[in-house]
């Protein structure tokens, strides 16, 4: 190779590199001035953002649904979740796992005994291809059926309080029922078309 062409590829390296330190500048600038980053980037349905927690001050980290009428949030990361993780690590770990079983026909959130583990309840995600299951979501810290009820509630206060829901035929606002009675939250409501779909090939 010609030094006419070390020298080409020399000056493509550094502004290459020089874009790069820039971008990663203005992100951070970005993030300085209030910008929080979406993980697991824009394709995904589910996501992670720090939010404002209306109800006891402070940020969140929460779980968001990208819905074809714009990112709503879902779940927020109360610190009656288990296995001591931190709750950015527990955000994504929740948003991984839904992305998966919303490509099995996701359709209601409930909370259930953890047979392995006695008086520990867990989160667990309905899905159509699951049957009479409900597959493990997130696992709470150990107490009594009222307290997992508290955490669920606690959890997915945005869905509850209209904050992560859509609005229906005619506009109406779509809220779950959730009671000790009644413990399962529908979300079939909340998804976009394609998430309705059971087996989920087709959706993306």
């Amino acid at each position: 190779m010609n030094n006419g062409g070390k020298f080409f590829n020399a000056a493509n390296l550094t502004v290459g590199v020089l874009s790069l330190l820039a971008a990663v500048v203005g992100a951070g600038i970005a993030y300085a001035q209030g910008w929080q980053p979406l993980l697991f980037g824009q394709n995904a349905r589910f996501s992670c953002q720090n939010q404002p927690d209306t109800q006891r001050g402070g940020d969140v980290w929460t779980v968001m649904y990208r819905h074809d009428q714009g990112q709503k949030p879902w779940l927020k990361i109360v610190t009656t979740l288990g296995d001591n993780y931190k709750p950015l690590k527990r955000c994504e770990e929740i948003s991984e796992r839904l992305n998966g079983y919303r490509k099995d026909g996701l359709i209601r959130l409930a909370y259930r005994d953890d047979p392995k583990t006695p008086n520990q309840y867990v989160i667990c995600a309905k899905t159509k291809l699951s049957g009479e299951g409900c597959p493990l979501l997130v696992t709470l810290k150990p107490g009594s059926e009222t307290e997992a009820y508290n955490a669920m509630r606690d959890m997915t206060e945005n869905l509850l309080n209209g904050t992560g829901v859509y609005q229906g035929g005619g506009g109406k606002q779509v809220v779950p029922k959730f009671s000790p009675s009644s413990p399962e939250i529908d979300l079939t409501p909340f998804l976009a078309e394609e998430d309705r779909i059971a087996g989920s090939n087709s959706a993306k």
